[in-house]
């Protein structure tokens, strides 16, 4: 006599305790990480007196996510996920802790090449541990979690990006190398949080390895094969670039409208609220409706929003907007960022996300650019005429694909 499989309920997050190892560490390390972004660029001013100078830095920075994605995307679904984030943390230590080195044993050009080296080293590890963290989220957490998982993520992403600003101001003006020892400390405790994980965090390899490239066009040709994938990459690309873009927008009408610095930052500060609000939001959104009918909500608050930055001066409707913008935003990328984890195979997650990252980083290393040209010759009302055409084709391919309207997620 047959007898009915009754599925297990998954065990609450909060219970589950390689992810709230995984979950805590990467807390406090992400608070360290925005310490050192926000002050790597205020020494480098006040080392060379140069803006360009911090810009350099920043763009050394990111300069790897656009050169290595691909074949780090490889690699780490070769090797063994949990190695690469100790080593990676421990990389990221010693480099941050590097820079007060630096500061107190050298001196002139030299001083200033080696700080160029280390922003390119923060960049390249980076790289490899946020490809291997990622990849681990999705398979330390069951599928049905994995919405309720990135959300807490960016909770945390968010409440940094709140916290990082003030707190790195106030360690900077107390002495200049205190945000990168404090970030170093922050690594430690993220160091000591990876070694008390005890699963894998991925499942078991292939034992037969294919020449590199090979593995790469594995990546490629899932990706190809996968529709609504696809497009959630090209519609995540074009969307972070509007939130860059709302960023400058902002910044050139506070120039325009000589309003103060100091609500420059409470405009800032109210898109982290946004952010904060979206992230509370996603868990319940997702047991109620399906990603297609949540993203299309998503862009349409978007295609809204964005016109009303040609007309808007005063910062309390500034703030307003961006914060809108902001909450929609992060209700997109959880909804997105948790179908790709729950959809893409464990052997190819490293080897997928390479693949977007290439598509976000081009897609922002020439979009900026452009619009930095346009604000410049074309000014604020058409620059934002130009953008809200992409975000209108865009919601407009969302909303005539049929694979798009129908996907959901799937269940363990």
């Amino acid at each position: 006599m047959d007898t009915e499989v009754i599925p297990q309920k998954p065990v609450p997050l909060w219970r589950n305790r390689d992810y709230l190892l995984l979950w805590l560490g990467q807390a406090v390390s992400s608070l360290g990480t925005r310490l050192t972004q926000f002050a790597f660029p205020l020494l480098m001013v006040g080392l060379t007196h140069s803006i360009a100078a911090a810009g350099l830095a920043y763009g050394l920075e990111q300069l790897p996510y656009a050169l290595f994605s691909l074949p780090a995307g490889a690699l780490v679904d070769r090797w063994s996920r949990k190695r690469v984030m100790i080593i990676c943390t421990l990389c990221l230590m010693l480099c941050v802790a590097s820079i007060p080195l630096t500061l107190l044993l050298a001196s002139g050009q030299l001083r200033l090449l080696l700080l160029y080296g280390i922003a390119f080293s923060l960049g390249t590890i980076s790289l490899f541990y946020e490809m291997a963290e990622l990849a681990a989220l999705a398979w330390v957490v069951p599928k049905t979690q994995l919405t309720t998982a990135v959300a807490q993520n960016e909770f945390v992403y968010s409440s940094c990006s709140l916290l990082g600003p003030a707190l790195g101001s106030l360690l900077f003006s107390v002495a200049r190398l205190l945000p990168f020892v404090t970030d170093a400390l922050s690594s430690l405790i993220l160091l000591s949080s990876l070694l008390f994980i005890r699963s894998p965090m991925q499942d078991e390899r292939r034992t037969e390895r294919h020449h590199l490239l090979l593995e790469v066009r594995e990546g490629l040709t899932w990706l190809w094969e996968h529709v609504v994938i696809r497009s959630i990459f090209l519609i995540s690309s074009y969307v972070n670039f509007t939130i860059t873009a709302s960023v400058l927008l902002v910044l050139a009408i506070v120039q325009q409208q000589h309003i103060p610095s100091v609500l420059y930052g409470l405009i800032v500060a109210a898109g982290g609220v946004g952010n904060l609000l979206g992230t509370a939001l996603c868990p319940p959104l997702q047991r109620r409706i399906r990603i297609g009918l949540a993203l299309g909500c998503t862009l349409v608050v978007f295609v809204l929003l964005w016109p009303l930055y040609g007309f808007i001066t005063t910062p309390l409707l500034l703030g307003a907007v961006f914060a809108g913008i902001a909450l929609s935003d992060s209700i997109r990328a959880i909804f997105m960022d948790s179908y790709r984890f729950a959809v893409v195979p464990d052997a190819l997650q490293g080897r997928v996300s390479g693949v977007y990252r290439v598509i976000l980083f081009s897609v922002l290393t020439i979009g900026s650019s452009a619009l930095g040209l346009s604000l410049e010759h074309l000014g604020v009302l058409p620059t934002v005429g130009i953008v809200w055409s992409g975000l209108l084709l865009i919601t407009g391919f969302l909303f005539l694909s049929r694979h798009m309207r129908q996907a959901t997620f799937p269940q363990e």
